[in-house]
């Protein structure tokens, strides 16, 4: 196969163009009055659309190592995500590119992936320097379907999916309310966010929730994942600190955390459930006490997401994971699988699939959490499988999770406070 169908490129977003101000504009507009197009544009945004469209690509190939960029050249992928350059600007800018020589199609496509285009030594995309671009403002739709079992949050949308008519009413019924409700109550507060360690008060907080699609053998789709992730925002940096400066209705707050939250689904399942041994630490019980405690659980969620702890070295993601090989650095495999097969030997047998589902069975939680304290007037943040309140609403969070938990049929889970860098376990 060609190697060349290897090359992963760089993406031009449809939310890309090069603002007046910038030094790169009267380069890309020269280039740009260079571009034999079939039909003069006469329209201003028909030209715009085209010049903003261009000017994306002209990025892509200028930045990249290889010369190569991808983009989006989905029509339904357009109407669903409603992206600011409209797809007819994209693919007329892409067509003429590929006609005059400025671009050229390399390697081979595979499925879900875009095409890739190179900038050929002679094409004039090559001749400026890198630049830096500039984004059109744009927020993600607040429910997605997307495919694939890794980079859920980044993996290709599933268009044909969503733009099906049948599944197109479906979610609007059954999906878009629940995340538009949500939005809605968050409206009604203020959050204050410390990105860089300094306070960004212009903060309008909306979640988006993201689906993975799973087919079926018969071809019938199989929703499950389905977090919620900021839609309009960034979560700063927990590690520096600066996540615990977040404020709410200018009030400090406080981080409440489910323990072990897969590993306490998984032991109420139906199927493999097993009862959780009695513990203030379910990472450090038993033959786990002398182990990295933050390597056991990444092992652990890798296991509950596939990963078999029969193999004999460590996973290859783990591997390439800067943060987490680091944690493996002089660590053995066999030490770490042994003391967790002891320990939970329920993980031998979970299922194809089965962290996927228990993500959704969190974020529905969290979502009836958030509506919980939203609905009594307390505005309230979320990541992953915590909740983040005023500290004077501690007691709320508490009950939030309780009552979400309740309404699943799940036992009460063990949560932990974070106060800064304190933890404090709960009952």
């Amino acid at each position: 196969m060609n190697k060349a169908a290897f090359i992963e490129g760089t993406f031009a977003s449809p939310t890309y163009y090069i603002a007046e101000t910038n030094p790169a504009h009267s380069k890309a507009q020269d280039l740009f009055n260079r571009i034999k197009w079939h039909k003069p544009l006469t329209r201003a945004d028909s030209r715009r659309h085209r010049f903003n469209a261009f000017c994306s690509l002209l990025w892509a190939v200028t930045s990249d190592a290889d010369w190569v960029t991808h983009t989006i050249l989905n029509k339904s992928h357009y109407n669903i995500s409603k992206w600011p350059i409209n797809y007819r600007a994209m693919a007329d800018t892409v067509a003429v590119l590929k006609e005059m020589g400025w671009l050229v199609v390399i390697g081979e496509r595979t499925k879900n992936r875009n095409i890739r285009y190179i900038a050929p030594p002679k094409s004039p995309m090559r001749k400026i320097d890198p630049f830096k671009i500039n984004k059109l403002k744009w927020y993600a739709p607040d429910v997605s379907i997307r495919l694939g079992k890794t980079d859920l949050a980044k993996g290709p949308l599933d268009a044909e999916l969503m733009s099906n008519p049948k599944m197109k009413r479906w979610i609007n019924k059954n999906l878009t309310p629940v995340m538009e409700d949500l939005n809605d109550k968050l409206l009604d507060h203020s959050f204050t966010l410390f990105p860089f360690g300094k306070p960004d008060e212009d903060i309008q907080v909306q979640y988006q929730r993201i689906y993975t699609n799973l087919p079926q053998d018969d071809g019938s789709p199989w929703l499950t994942h389905g977090r919620i992730y900021p839609q309009t925002f960034s979560f700063p940096s927990k590690k520096k600190g600066w996540r615990q400066k977040t404020l709410i209705d200018d009030k400090s707050t406080v981080e409440v955390d489910v323990h072990a939250s897969s590993l306490m689904l998984l032991s109420q399942d139906y199927h493999i459930g097993f009862d959780l041994p009695e513990t203030d630490d379910l990472y450090r019980y038993g033959p786990l006490a002398n182990l990295k405690r933050d390597l056991t659980k990444k092992i652990i969620q890798a296991v509950i997401n596939g990963v078999s702890l029969d193999r004999k070295s460590w996973p290859r993601s783990f591997r390439e994971d800067k943060k987490i090989a680091e944690l493996m650095a002089g660590e053995d495999w066999s030490s770490y699988a042994k003391a967790i097969k002891e320990t939970y030997p329920s993980l031998l047998h979970v299922r194809e699939n089965f962290g996927m589902d228990l993500m959704l069975q969190e974020s529905d939680i969290i979502i009836n959490g958030m509506n919980y304290l939203l609905d009594r007037g307390i505005g309230c943040l979320s990541i992953n499988d915590c909740l983040i309140v005023p500290q004077e609403n501690l007691e709320d969070a508490k009950n939030a999770f309780y009552t979400a938990y309740e309404k699943k049929n799940y036992n009460r889970p063990k949560l932990s406070v974070e106060y800064g860098e304190d933890s404090t376990p709960l009952v």
